[in-house]
């Protein structure tokens, strides 16, 4: 199966001219599960079907999403759990492959500055980071069966490598750790952000079940050369063995 990820920005409607072009490139690459992040709530699959992340806090009327899964692959949602603020940084879901079901997590984690556009977060960009990332393993932990396949990425806003600009060695350090505690491996580890000052702060990392080559790295353009995102979108073939 195909895996991408990639941040839409500022969550556009599939019908504007720059949603069109985004339908259109994720078309282009035949991926069989799309985690996406800055998603529109309403964001059209064509043809398959999409699970977002609950409303955002501080625009909780809005149809904009931090997260979403988009896949043609038979897809379950898992409700959200409880009124954490980390859960409106997580869609999680179930897909089926082979007759076998998969558990998928897409998440965003806080950034510098996080907490003007996510209420309920702790103080400092250290202490916010590890409040949803904790949050989120917990939230996959607990609804992970036994030895079920798992697949967990996103916008991370955290490199897993040197250097780091906008992340923390910290975070660094924690994102690490919890992707250890999962089982899980990060195929996008030493891909290259989109401006190619420090690797990929945007994720996708599967469970032993996979086996796979390192994501690539693709910078999706308009048809006047400018970029479609402020992010690189990534893909990664894997087998489920």
């Amino acid at each position: 199966m195909r895996i991408g990820t990639w941040n839409l920005r500022l969550c556009p409607t599939s019908t504007s001219e720059t949603g069109r072009a985004i339908s259109a490139w994720l078309d282009d690459q035949k991926a069989d599960l799309w985690l996406l992040t800055e998603v529109h709530r309403d964001w059209h699959p064509r043809g398959g079907s999409i699970a977002v992340s609950p409303p955002r806090s501080f625009d909780p009327e809005a149809p904009k999403r931090w997260a979403g899964i988009e896949t043609r692959l038979p897809l379950t949602p898992v409700p959200a759990a409880g009124d954490h603020p980390g859960e409106e940084g997580l869609a999680l879901a179930r897909v089926e492959v082979d007759g076998r079901q998969v558990l998928i997590a897409c998440s965003v984690l806080p950034w510098k500055g996080a907490g003007e556009y996510w209420h309920g977060l702790p103080e400092g960009q250290i202490q916010q980071f590890a409040f949803v990332l904790d949050h989120h393993v917990e939230r996959i932990r607990a609804e992970r069966r036994d030895d079920e396949p798992l697949v967990w990425g996103g916008d991370f806003n955290q490199p897993l490598r040197r250097p780091i600009h906008g992340g923390t060695v910290t975070g660094m350090e924690a994102l690490l750790a919890a992707l250890d505690s999962l089982g899980l491996t990060a195929l996008t580890a030493d891909a290259d952000h989109l401006k190619g000052l420090m690797r990929s702060i945007d994720h996708i990392a599967v469970s032993r079940h996979f086996t796979g080559d390192p994501a690539k790295t693709h910078l999706p353009l308009r048809t006047n050369g400018k970029d479609l995102s402020d992010h690189a979108a990534y893909t990664a073939d894997v087998v489920l063995t």
